[in-house]
């Protein structure tokens, strides 16, 4: 029957018998398809960052103009989120996933013929739209397809691929413009769209049967967040993830100024410092997934509030003393960065236990909230304009006290009481 209520199913996983979940399970096909997907969200914001200064030339006007490309492709993905989610529980996740994956195609090729800059910035806007499906709905087929443990693990892998994108981005970017210029970069965006489209058309088949959808469109939106925001569960996976993403985001939106400015690293040296720990994220992913065999959500979430905390402690003392020291800097914001890969995978998979009919909407409401943090946190890390740390170690030092909260306090109380394995 049709669900048309807020009410969850059992949490069968793979024994229902219906669609991919009775045999196949989460598999590498379907992880890299959808991961692939969800990784264009963060390359298509980042990869054209080394082209801004050509594109303002080109259009005769200001680098700040230029910008609102940036900001537009952002937006597009966080509003998407919010309503791709939603869309994939009541019409199933597999039509989105192509709508999605086709319409950043088209509209990157309508990026590379813009003539004018308006409608660079109107074809970025409808690219982050259709870029947004991978994060929310890709995330959801894993919840719907994976089986026992495999649900952490898979969001730690597609976060893991996730986080592939912003390394890689800048070179990309560069490499793409030495032959064909700044349009370049966004003919390479479609050609990969295109890829991505044709793998997800024939290894991601429809993960929510027609019996576990939710029945009303968008009129079941209000009852499917009534759901999320009655569950204990989501609470503690979406704060924590909040809480804990705007230590991490203090991160990415200052570390320029701090390293640059405040410790006279050069612009390459900036970039290395920023891959290396990029790479220590995705690594750290990778542990996280192999740790979800034998650890439960709950004791990997805390392992990654630790190392968050770690990171947090380094900047506040580096904030607080004024000694801007590489010694606490550097391997601070390797912390930061690299708790990312360790508690955004079984928060995650914390905040749909109990409502994965409607995974969709719950990833799409942590999802969009995550991009308002990043908007918050973004000037504020600032403030300081790298020589002065307080706002910066603020930041981290709250958002860490706000996610162990989250992370102790509401949790279930029987897993308070379970412990780190797996039983």
């Amino acid at each position: 029957m049709t669900r048309s209520d807020g009410a969850a199913p059992a949490e069968t996983g793979a024994a229902e018998g219906t669609g991919p979940r009775a045999g196949r399970g989460l598999t590498a096909p379907i992880l890299l398809s959808v991961g692939a997907l969800a990784m264009l969200g963060p390359l298509s914001t980042d990869v054209f960052l080394p082209a801004l200064p050509t594109i303002a030339e080109e259009f005769a006007t200001t680098s700040e103009r230029v910008q609102f490309s940036l900001t537009a492709t952002t937006v597009g993905l966080a509003i998407g989120q919010l309503f791709s989610g939603p869309l994939s529980d009541a019409i199933g996740r597999r039509r989105p996933l192509l709508v999605g994956s086709a319409a950043m195609t088209l509209f990157s090729v309508a990026c590379a013929a813009a003539p004018e800059l308006w409608l660079l910035i109107a074809a970025c806007f409808l690219m982050g739209l259709g870029a947004s499906t991978g994060g929310t709905v890709g995330r959801a087929v894993v919840s719907d397809v994976a089986v026992g443990t495999e649900i952490t693990r898979g969001f730690a892998l597609l976060g893991t691929l996730m986080s592939l994108g912003p390394v890689i981005a800048p070179v990309v970017g560069v490499l793409l413009m030495i032959p064909w210029g700044w349009r370049g970069i966004f003919i390479g965006l479609a050609a990969v769209s295109a890829l991505i489209f044709a793998a997800l058309a024939a290894f991601v088949p429809e993960s929510l049967p027609p019996a576990r959808r939710v029945r009303g469109g968008v009129s079941a939106v209000p009852r499917s967040v009534s759901a999320a925001a009655r569950s204990r569960a989501f609470w503690c996976g979406a704060i924590s993830v909040w809480a804990a993403f705007a230590a991490s985001f203090s991160y990415i939106a200052g570390s320029s100024y701090v390293l640059q400015l405040g410790l006279g690293f050069s612009s390459a040296a900036y970039a290395v410092t920023f891959a290396v720990n990029g790479v220590g994220l995705m690594a750290v992913g990778l542990l996280a997934a192999r740790l979800s065999r034998r650890w439960n959500d709950h004791a990997l979430v805390g392992f990654g509030l630790v190392v968050l905390s770690i990171g947090a402690a380094l900047v506040a003392v580096a904030g607080l003393t004024g000694r801007l020291s590489p010694w606490l800097i550097l391997p601070g914001f390797f912390c930061l960065a690299a708790a990312c890969g360790l508690y955004i995978g079984p928060a995650l998979s914390v905040a749909v236990q109990g409502l994965r009919h409607i995974a969709g909407t719950v990833l799409a409401l942590v999802g969009a909230i995550q991009f308002v943090v990043a908007g918050l946190v973004s000037p504020i890390s600032a403030l300081g304009g790298g020589t002065d740390l307080t706002a910066m170690a603020a930041l981290v030092v709250g958002g860490s006290a706000v996610a162990w909260a989250g992370w102790f306090l509401l949790r279930p109380r029987a897993e308070r009481l379970e412990g780190a394995p797996r039983r």
